[in-house]
């Protein structure tokens, strides 16, 4: 059995021995103690004197013997379940000597049983017959470092040294021996050795040695330099045991070699400002900003833009002004709002008014997503009355309301109607309302129809609480042809056909269509088909309108035309009726009659004369 386990390759083999072995163990162990149980039968039986005692007393066979065989045999079986996991791993390896995983759980389990020498071979086993380039299930760096924690510290310096050093074994990737070169640069620290841990560090990242030029270390040898890894610790070293020179030098060659990442450019600018080398921390920034591009950058010129501003103040405005400019230029749209807020809330503090609204108009136009879009109007409207009034804000209104989406713009020409009402300009407001309209539909922003409510309620009359109502009929007529997600609005809508519409409205007015409105036709019984009227375009646009309604209005309120085909039928009747009173001597004249003006109260609401 044994040269049996030995000898298979195959797992599915090597449990059909061992299963068969465990049997045979437990066969014996069996008989053992039938043979046990036998004796003890025969001792406790009849007291004539057997033929065997004499065997008993001269030590040929004894009860003993016995029992030392069957404790023999338990112990064999349960050596065999205890080798198990060996006897299985010496399987799978002789499968794929490869396997990483296999050569550290047999390292394992033999630290489990307490023979660490056996692991340490185990893993120096396992080092000279895994293959970097076949090596799967781990990498050989992880032998290295699992044999490095059961040595010694000089056998672990020692083995090291083989690795790093003289390249005993040929990794694939520099990756591998950079994290054995730092676990020796560690296990130097961990014994308290700064200064060669300094050294190894600094080794480690040194220009390869002209003998590896040629031969399989040649390209682990020469991309070991470039390993970020080495690097980081480098320079973590270098800022807590070195020198302020060795350290710019580290820095420097890093930047150099072009390993080093933004945050190491960042460190490196903050090392050289707590030093106080605050030039050589600005040029740091700029070799950063030179090196990456966006998004990368973006964390280089915000810390470039505060360190500087923080230095220097109000004092070197057009040196910020420049940097910003360069920062904008190769800035995405999408992450540039930060940089413009920085920028115009330095020019209000340090500048002038004029450049910090340029920059946040600028920021308006630059912004594509369309909820940062919004806030940055309202932002450049605040500042814009801050420092310029409310009457300069109406441009920027009218411009907000052509670049945003329908309900941003219904709600900014909410605002902008309040900023109109609170100058008295009345008429501006109802007009930016009138024109915002067009963009609020009733079924989601009720808001906006109840704010028109009430300023009609407050500022209007009864002709133009009529002419909002009908814009309100107009508007919901214009898009009841639209059916939005009940379960929440969403933006997915879908478009009704004219029945559809016509059906809906119907209902709604409780209306009856007849056959031909059902078949096609979109105009409803009772009602005149209005005239086509133009597109609004502009605020301007509907001002003009309305101006010309209140003119039309007034005009017909001061003289009603005549009407040439009047019917009066009334008027002979009463002309010779007066001719008969004054011919009538009976007729008694009234005289010195006055005129009275009506009560206001007898209007209510309605002004006089409408």
């Amino acid at each position: 059995y044994e040269q049996g386990m030995d000898a298979v390759s195959r797992v599915r083999d090597f449990s059909i021995l061992f299963d068969a072995y465990i049997k045979l163990e437990e066969g014996v162990m069996e008989a053992m103690m039938v043979m046990t149980t036998d004796d003890e039968e025969e001792e406790d039986g009849g007291g004539e004197a057997d033929p065997q005692d004499w065997d008993i007393l001269l030590g040929t066979e004894t009860t003993s013997s016995n029992l030392a065989d069957m404790e023999l045999a338990m112990a064999r079986a349960e050596h065999l379940t205890r080798r198990r996991p060996l006897l299985l791993n010496r399987v799978l390896l002789k499968q794929n000597p490869h396997n990483v995983g296999e050569w550290v759980n047999r390292a394992q389990l033999y630290q489990k049983q307490d023979h660490v020498t056996l692991a340490c071979a185990a893993l120096e086993e396992g080092l000279k017959k895994v293959h970097a380039r076949k090596a799967i299930n781990g990498t050989p760096a992880q032998i290295v470092l699992d044999l490095a924690k059961l040595y010694s510290v000089d056998k672990a310096r020692d083995l090291f040294d083989r690795i790093c050093n003289d390249m005993e074994y040929v990794f694939r990737d520099a990756d591998d021996l950079s994290q054995c070169w730092t676990a020796w640069i560690e296990l130097e620290l961990k014994e308290e050795q700064w200064d060669n841990a300094l050294s190894l560090a600094r080794q480690s990242v040194a220009p390869a040695d002209p003998k590896w030029k040629t031969g399989p270390q040649r390209k682990v040898a020469h991309a070991l330099p470039k390993s970020l890894r080495l690097w980081d610790l480098l320079l973590d070293l270098e800022e807590s045991l070195g020198t302020v020179a060795t350290t710019k030098d580290s820095y420097n060659r890093a930047l150099d070699l072009r390993v080093a990442t933004p945050v190491h450019v960042i460190n490196y600018a903050s090392f050289l400002k707590d030093q106080k080398y605050f030039e050589e921390s600005f040029a740091a920034y700029e070799r950063g900003v030179d090196m990456f591009q966006f998004p990368a950058a973006k964390v280089l010129w915000k810390n470039y833009l505060e360190d500087f501003i923080g230095r220097y103040g109000g004092t070197k405005v057009e040196r910020v002004r420049d940097l910003f400019a360069r920062c904008l230029e190769g800035c995405p749209p999408d992450e540039a709002s930060e940089f413009f807020m920085m920028n115009g809330t330095y020019e209000e503090q340090h500048g002038l008014t004029k450049r910090a609204l340029s920059v946040y108009k600028q920021m308006c136009a630059t912004i594509p997503k369309q909820d940062e879009k919004v806030t940055a109007y309202k932002l450049y409207i605040a500042k814009t009355t801050k420092y310029m009034g409310l009457t300069a804000t109406r441009d920027i209104y009218q411009e907000a309301i052509q670049e945003l989406s329908d309900e941003a713009a219904a709600s900014l020409c909410l605002e902008f109607s309040k900023m109109e009402e609170s100058l008295q300009e009345l008429d501006r407001a109802r007009a930016v309302l009138v024109y915002g309209a067009q963009m609020a539909d009733p079924r989601r922003l009720p808001d906006y129809w109840t704010t028109w409510h009430t300023f009609e309620v407050a500022h209007g009359n009864e002709e133009t609480f009529r002419e909002m109502l009908r814009v309100k009929r107009s508007v919901q007529a214009s898009f009841s042809t639209v059916n939005y997600n009940a379960t929440g609005m969403t933006e997915e809508t879908t478009t009704l056909t004219d029945d559809q519409a016509m059906e809906m409205l119907a209902n709604q007015e409780g209306v009856e269509l007849t056959a031909a409105q059902k078949k096609g036709s979109t105009q409803v019984e009772g009602f005149v088909p209005a005239a086509k009227k133009r597109p609004v375009a502009t605020v301007d646009d509907v001002e003009e309108r309305v101006a010309k309604l209140r003119k039309v209005t007034g005009a017909v309120e001061e003289k009603a035309p005549e009407n040439n085909e009047e019917i009066d039928l009334d008027d002979d009747d009463e002309e010779e009726e007066e001719e008969q009173e004054e011919d009538d001597p009976n007729t008694e004249s009234v005289q010195n009659v006055s005129m009275k003006t009506v009560p206001a109260a007898v209007f209510g609401g309605l002004e006089k004369g409408s």
